[in-house]
């Protein structure tokens, strides 16, 4: 994981130097606003997966905890009569 977060940290740099250089920057501007909408259009897509897979964890997470804090016998009732 330090590995993606070195390389990600190495890439905001960079663009932030080549944002400032004066003779790349003309090449450098419509190359980041191209890549800034295509981060955007990416997040729209991905909006409803990213609240699903959150839903579905909770979920996961509420059900552990109903598990935890109830008997046997509140999810079974035939576990009464077994015995």
């Amino acid at each position: 994981m330090i590995t993606v977060w070195f390389w990600l940290t190495i890439a905001i740099f960079s663009m932030i130097l080549l944002g400032s250089l004066p003779g790349v920057r003309e090449v450098f501007r419509p190359l980041m606003d191209m890549l800034s909408k295509g981060f955007v259009e990416l997040l729209k897509f991905s909006g409803g997966y990213i609240l699903w897979f959150i839903k579905t964890i909770l979920r996961a997470h509420l059900d552990l905890a109903s598990h935890l804090a109830h008997k046997k016998s509140y999810f079974d009732p035939t576990e009464d009569m077994r015995q």
